[in-house]
């Protein structure tokens, strides 16, 4: 392995990290798990309904890490489960006005802390960024699934 490619990976990984640490404390200091968490926050900044199979492969959380969190929630009046129109199974999750309170004191402040950081970069820095993103993830599961088919 390249030597110079193999730092910048470690650089790369503690930084993945660290920002994966941020968004842990972050949900700790709100007193939810990072899955729930994760939940307020997808509820609070879509205009389409969510339901559990959503969340799951939006966040590549378990369907069971999901479906914990959401009776966790749930048990705690900040979200109800509304059975989608012609499908019983799949359910709607919608914040309960405790919900909405907590998602506004607890969930925004992030979000806007979230934009007001992304907003620092320039266009161009923000474009790059996300193409970036993309292409390593893109790459990475190239050969991750050479792996996995061998």
């Amino acid at each position: 392995m390249d030597h110079e490619v193999a730092l910048q990976l470690s650089a790369f990984n503690k930084l993945y990290k660290e920002l994966d640490e941020l968004y842990h404390d972050f949900a700790k200091h709100c007193g939810i798990s990072d899955c729930a968490f994760w939940i307020l926050y997808s509820v609070q900044e879509s205009v389409e309904p969510y339901t559990q199979k959503d969340l799951s492969e939006i966040w590549s959380f378990s369907r069971q890490t999901v479906n914990s969190a959401l009776k966790n929630l749930e048990a705690d009046d900040y979200i109800e489960l509304v059975p989608l129109p012609g499908n019983r199974k799949n359910k709607e999750i919608v914040l309960t006005q405790k919900g909405k309170n907590y998602a506004e004191e607890h969930v925004m402040p992030l979000m806007e802390a979230e934009q007001n950081a992304f907003g620092k970069l320039t266009d161009e820095e923000r474009s790059e960024f996300l193409r970036l993103t993309q292409k390593h993830i893109s790459l990475l599961r190239t050969e991750t699934n050479a792996i996995l088919e061998s």
